[in-house]
């Protein structure tokens, strides 16, 4: 593989990461989704489940359960962070790989 078709293969992979950073951001921009996902599961969900697990007539298991829901999240708000953050490098990344093909094809690479 030729070092413009690895960037060019490089740059398909990071414009997926462009996409899925565009699609969190829209979905934020959503009053239902910000209603439901960030109000309602984020901050009150997860907050009462915190508060069940350290209610004393709950077994071990339910006990993890309502531990595991206060955790989801955090890792569900990590998730989107992440894949914002890696969008936003990744789109940064897109430009660099246009300036060195630009590059190569005026030196006359393949």
């Amino acid at each position: 593989m030729s070092e413009i078709q690895e960037l060019e293969a490089e740059k398909v992979r990071l414009a997926r990461r462009v996409t899925l950073r565009d699609q969190i951001l829209k979905l934020s921009e959503n009053f239902e989704f910000r209603k439901v996902i960030h109000d309602g599961f984020l901050n009150e969900e997860c907050a009462r489940s915190a508060r069940m697990a350290g209610e004393p007539t709950l077994t071990d298991v339910e006990r993890r359960n309502m531990l595991d829901m206060a955790m989801a999240a955090g890792h569900l708000q990590r998730y989107l962070s992440a894949n914002v953050q890696m969008g936003h490098q990744a789109a940064d990344s897109i430009i660099q790989i246009d300036g060195a093909l630009e590059e190569l094809r005026a030196e006359g690479a393949e």
